[in-house]
């Protein structure tokens, strides 16, 4: 157990958060968080355009069916591409370390590429779509043909999170919200198209609309990268460099380990959906789970940008200062998004004022009101573990330590998948109240984790 907690050879790089002796201000963590949170709640919006195209089709049932096939493997594939933005957050300060993040970023992308153009022309996807994700004889064509367009979202995804990542470093995440507003103007635009017209009348029309945001959404981040790029130093001053210059297997060896980590989380709700398949009534209950999954995570997805927070503007977790106060100004700020997304989350779960929300906002069926509540009840206390893993893990991420973010990942989804296990052996009754109560045993077995690494590395 020693070989991960050497620090040696680790690539971290000079901060760019407030110095100890000024620390740092709420209003400057919330100018640059509120940004972030709100493209986050705008990603959920275009995910939600989509939905409302395609129910629009001739046959929604089936183009709906096909585009969340697809897009399931889109997301796989996504997910290690959006980990760039992490790793060049945490790593460039100069161009000459952006240079070598750029060939393991670009030896990434195209990796990532033509592992999709394996799957979307090869007889492989015969194995992924029709073995693995389940779709039927009459629907595997469609959801075929559905991703042979999503196939291309993750390099644009890729170039997204390379050119986010100097936005980032240069702190000027207002333009990242610019650029997810393009992105959901577009889609709005091409969804308005395409229900006048009837064009794309199958779950393509979705990937076609996905592809066009992301594709906006990249040549805006393009713009404004070239815009903060040249302010950038060319070399960090040597006072100022804790670790050697970056090289290629620095940069890959950081990286890495957030793919495995990316990769475990995006296999969440499908273990939690396989669990509840094994109960009762599983088509109610997982639909239960679902729209209460949904919901939720409206509401806290904003806090999984608490690492980025955390990553530039918290105190580093070896040889801090004495007198550094930034921690606790961090700290604060992550109590107050913390139990600010649980009262939102429990007022739609305590009072008439949700029974509305879910009823009109999130077209929850009128039967599942009192069991989707119930699985609510429980949700709320999510965000107050979930904002802590993300500010230990912006720290980890900080110290170079991105190993160590995957082995709380893993941790987290064999705990949810033993949580799982249990719960629907024992106690099925529990119904979709079972999503949350794993998911709260996952997370906390996760920060338990976290809580030791960062006291551990704070002792060396």
């Amino acid at each position: 157990m020693s070989e991960p907690f050497d620090n040696e050879e680790l690539p971290v790089v000079a901060p760019v958060g407030a110095p100890p002796e000024t620390g740092v201000s709420l209003w400057t963590l919330w100018k640059f968080y509120a940004p972030l949170a709100a493209s986050n709640a705008m990603m959920t919006l275009s995910h939600a355009i989509i939905n409302g195209s395609l129910n629009r089709t001739s046959q929604p049932a089936q183009s709906v069916a096909s585009y969340a096939v697809a897009n399931s493997i889109c997301v796989l594939a996504e997910s290690p591409m959006v980990m760039l933005r992490q790793t060049g957050a945490a790593l460039v300060r100069d161009r000459a370390g952006w240079a070598t993040y750029m060939r393991v970023a670009l030896l990434a992308a195209l990796i990532d590429q033509l592992l999709c153009l394996a799957v979307a022309w090869t007889p492989l996807a015969h194995v992924v779509i029709h073995r693995w994700m389940g779709a039927r004889d009459e629907l595997f064509p469609a959801a075929v043909d559905a991703f042979r367009v999503l196939m291309f979202v993750s390099l644009f995804s890729a170039l997204r999170s390379i050119f986010h990542s100097v936005l980032l470093v240069k702190q000027k995440t207002l333009w990242i919200t610019l650029g997810m507003a393009l992105r959901v103007v577009m889609m709005l635009a091409l969804a308005a198209f395409f229900s006048q017209t009837g064009w794309l009348d199958s779950g393509m029309r979705g990937g076609v609309i996905f592809l066009a945001g992301m594709a906006v959404e990249a040549i805006s981040a393009f713009g404004s990268f070239r815009k903060w790029f040249h302010s950038l130093p060319q070399q960090q001053p040597r006072a100022e460099v804790s670790a050697p210059p970056l090289t290629f297997r620095r940069v890959a060896t950081f990286y890495l380990p957030l793919v495995v980590a990316a990769i475990t989380g995006a296999m969440t709700m499908s273990i939690i959906n396989a669990g509840l398949s094994r109960i009762p009534d599983p088509q109610s209950v997982i639909a239960t789970a679902a729209i209460g999954s949904v919901v939720t995570y409206l509401l806290m997805g904003p806090l999984f940008m608490i690492h980025q927070v955390s990553l530039f503007f918290s105190a580093p977790l070896t040889g801090a200062h004495p007198h550094d106060r930034r921690d606790r100004t961090v700290g604060w700020f992550c109590v107050q998004t913390g139990v600010g997304a649980t009262v939102i989350v429990g007022l739609l779960a305590w009072t008439p004022l949700g029974d509305w929300l879910l009823l009109h906002a999130f077209q929850a069926p009128v039967t599942l009101l009192a069991l989707i509540k119930d699985v609510l009840r429980i949700s709320m206390f999510l965000p107050l573990i979930a904002v802590w893993n993300e500010y230990r893990n912006g720290k980890l991420l900080a110290a170079g330590h991105s190993r160590m973010l995957t082995a709380a990942k893993l941790l987290n989804v064999a705990t949810l998948v033993l949580a799982v296990t249990t719960l629907v052996g024992m106690a099925p009754s529990l119904g979709a109240r079972i999503s949350p109560i794993a998911s709260l045993c996952a997370l906390a077995a996760e920060q338990i984790v976290l809580l030791i690494v960062c006291a551990r590395f704070k002792k060396t």
